[in-house]
């Protein structure tokens, strides 16, 4: 059933959403979706197309308990970072946090349009996944000024840890942490800051023998959080 994540929540439906419920989807009216805002979803009908798109309510639905990660990616390529907004976002992330690391070779760009570009896609991949929000998007400067004294657990992906597996770092209460999870750019982390990282009490740890593309490393860690959590 198709999903609409709404900004203002009125009864009405406008823009590109409007438009693909006309045009795209073909919907007619007494047709269901579901609509969403401020974290809460509901199963709805559409009450008419013209002159304006608005719908009725019948019931809220149940929301699901999900985690709370935050993915601290170390800035990618273009168009790279496109491809983190979406694969994080349907599995799982709460947050996504660009950076700037040692090894970066694109720069954290805080361009409005970009940051618009990557909200897109973070809306569209939620409708895709289902979920009840979208996760909040922001870009950051340099990975060693972040506070990361805000998580109850920071993991650092770290091709040099051969011994503690994602299972050994976790608590058995993890589904109540609020934990980040930290993913380097191509080429990874440098000596520098993994001695600064593990200085801060992160956890480094293995996501296998093989070295994992930048853009899909995060899957490893919330793929498997997320099936830990069902």
């Amino acid at each position: 059933m198709q999903r609409y994540f709404l900004e203002t929540f009125n009864s009405k439906i406008t823009g590109q959403d409007a438009h693909h419920i006309k045009k795209v989807m073909r919907m007619n009216v007494g047709d269901e979706m579901i609509v969403c805002h401020n974290g809460h979803c509901f199963l709805s009908r559409l009450h008419q197309l013209e002159p304006e798109v608005t719908y009725t309510i019948d019931k809220e639905l149940d929301k699901p308990k999900t985690l709370n990660i935050t993915l601290i990616q170390g800035q990618p390529k273009h168009p790279k970072s496109e491809i983190v907004v979406k694969y994080a976002t349907i599995f799982g992330a709460s947050e996504i946090i660009f950076t700037t690391m040692q090894r970066s070779i694109s720069k954290v760009d805080t361009d409005s349009n970009k940051l618009k570009r990557l909200t897109t896609i973070a809306k569209e991949a939620s409708e895709l996944a289902h979920r009840f929000d979208i996760p909040q998007l922001s870009f950051q400067k340099n990975l060693l000024t972040m506070d990361l004294s805000i998580y109850d657990l920071v993991l650092l992906a770290d091709e040099s840890e051969k011994a503690v597996t994602l299972e050994k770092a976790l608590p058995n209460d993890f589904q109540n942490l609020k934990i980040a999870v930290i993913i380097g750019p191509e080429g990874g982390i440098s000596d520098f800051e993994r001695k600064a990282l593990l200085s801060k009490n992160v956890v480094a740890i293995t996501l296998g023998f093989n070295i994992l593309p930048t853009e899909v490393a995060s899957l490893y860690v919330l793929s498997y959080l997320s099936a830990k959590n069902a």
